[in-house]
């Protein structure tokens, strides 16, 4: 057997439920600890999937469905200009004038990290439900990595809490037993003292 399949039986062995007359009633109370635990992070499996479906489908609609952005063309009417961004620097801006697709246009000042630039004069725009300039829509695989990742941080925060909860378990069991040691050892140097003397 590899080594850490061995290191693994030893550790299942210790917390298997047996009729072993040496086992205390403290150990069976953290073998219950760590079935609990165990059963806690599987069951935040659920939650976790949850989670997941929740982001990708927002960021899903974002990308398809009513209100969704649209990609129109734009026609730029004046020259870059930089324009101060909250004491973080310029921003640039660039006048323009873009057609929505239910026929209205519009025109004004948009970022121009937000241009996609097709020439000199030309470029294409993301616009919401609004017809206000935005951010381009995430992609598939953005939507998926941030679904993965919400669902990886429901698991952790799972994990961390069972962990933490069994071990403050286990170490309010430790400190009964090592005063229940203490309490053995005096009775007995008690009991030894006595023949001896």
């Amino acid at each position: 057997m590899r080594p850490i399949a061995r290191w693994v039986v030893r550790r299942l062995r210790r917390y298997r439920p047996d009729r072993n007359p040496l086992r205390r009633r403290s150990d069976r109370v953290e073998a219950a600890l760590l079935a609990a635990a165990l059963t806690a992070v599987l069951l935040a499996v659920w939650p976790a999937a949850l989670a997941a479906r929740a982001v990708y489908d927002g960021g899903s609609a974002e990308r398809v469905g009513p209100g969704a952005r649209q990609l129109v063309e734009a026609t730029l009417v004046g020259d870059v200009a930089a324009v101060p961004a909250n004491g973080r620097g310029l921003l640039g801006m660039s006048a323009a004038r873009w057609t929505l697709p239910g026929g209205e246009v519009r025109e004004g000042m948009v970022p121009a990290a937000l241009l996609l630039r097709d020439g000199p004069a030309k470029a294409r725009l993301w616009v919401d439900a609004t017809g206000m300039p935005v951010t381009a829509p995430p992609q598939r695989a953005e939507t998926m990595t941030r679904a993965g990742l919400a669902a990886f941080g429901v698991m952790s925060a799972a994990v961390v809490l069972a962990l933490a909860g069994f071990a403050l378990g286990r170490h309010r069991l430790d400190r009964g037993r090592y005063r229940a040691w203490e309490e053995a050892w005096a009775a007995a140097d008690r009991r030894w003292r006595r023949h001896h003397i």
